[in-house]
């Protein structure tokens, strides 16, 4: 299977390689400001024809659904299934969804699966706390669950045909692609995505209220218990040695030593997850602009540390 990021529709016409543009903050391999508004980002069975937006397949040979290192255009009709909701959608159900996109691209060892892989684990762990009444409000968490895991299959499905996820989602799929990038970088990118971007968006769709806080708080720390079991899935299935900084993600101060005292709390999930729930503030008192604007300078301020740990062989 080839694999084109092209920017614009006379690249993806042309069947263009988009190159290695730079973005904000100097970060490295970054998509540019042009790439963000108007590309797309689209994968392509061997032939040069977008895959088909189709039901499953059924009884796909398992050796059709690996292209090399990618999924197959087989393996893409499957995903898009799965990436495509119904009106009855539970929390068992969306659990169901993100296992398969996950097993899928396991299966190929293909990178755009590192974050799947990693949800899989949240996902799963959020359901025990909802099971368990480690939270209050139960409705609420399962609400959170749908509608948050739905921003990520809208995107992915997005970039599997063609069509613009986010700026950070397409950010995502192209670091993943570019072997000289980190893998640690591109799978903390993908989860700093989907905290800053999704996250907020969510909370304001599912009505969210400040009665909410404890609950919203307690599901971050819960997070962090299972740090462990992905740290090890993303090693075994994509060769992903993410120990160093996904502890210091979610735990430690590993960094700072080197690079500053900022930079743990620039990295910190807690700090990026107060983040979302101020931004949700915002969005919810009417000043959305000023929210998009927060989001926007702190994902790539973000991902120019990350691009500067990345660039000095730290991750």
């Amino acid at each position: 299977m080839l694999r084109f990021f092209c920017l614009g529709l006379w690249s993806i016409v042309l069947g263009c390689d988009a190159g290695e543009p730079s973005g904000p903050a100097g970060s490295l391999s970054a998509v540019d400001d042009s790439a963000r508004e108007d590309g797309s980002l689209v994968r392509m069975d061997a032939g040069g024809a977008a895959p088909s937006s189709g039901g499953v397949q059924e009884d796909v040979p398992a050796e059709s659904l690996c292209d090399g290192a990618f999924v197959s255009a087989e393996a893409v009709e499957l995903l898009l299934d799965l990436t495509t909701l119904t009106d009855s959608e539970t929390i068992y159900t969306t659990y169901d969804r993100i296992d398969g996109i996950a097993t899928l691209f396991e299966d190929c060892s293909d990178p755009w699966g590192m974050f799947p892989t990693t949800y899989r684990h949240i996902t799963a762990r959020i359901i025990q706390a909802i099971e368990d009444q480690e939270i209050e409000d139960g409705e609420w968490g399962e609400q959170i669950v749908l509608d948050f895991a739905g921003r990520y299959f809208e995107n992915l499905q997005a970039a599997l045909t063609g069509e613009k996820p986010s700026y950070g989602w397409a950010h995502y799929y192209y670091l993943a692609d570019h072997p000289d990038v980190s893998r640690a970088r591109a799978v903390v990118v993908a989860m700093v995505t989907h905290l800053t971007l999704d996250l907020p968006y969510a909370l304001l769709a599912i009505g969210t209220t400040d009665a909410h806080e404890h609950d919203y708080f307690v599901l971050g720390e819960l997070m962090i218990e299972i740090t462990p079991d992905f740290i090890a899935d993303l090693e075994h299935y994509y060769g992903a040695d993410t120990e160093d900084l996904l502890n210091g993600f979610f735990l430690g101060d590993w960094v700072d030593g080197v690079y500053g005292d900022e930079t743990t709390v620039t990295l910190s999930y807690q700090t990026i997850r107060t983040k979302s729930w101020n931004n949700w503030r915002l969005i919810n008192s009417g000043w959305g602009w000023l929210a998009d604007a927060e989001i926007y300078t702190a994902f790539w301020g973000i991902d120019g540390v990350l691009a500067t740990l990345d660039a000095a062989g730290t991750i």
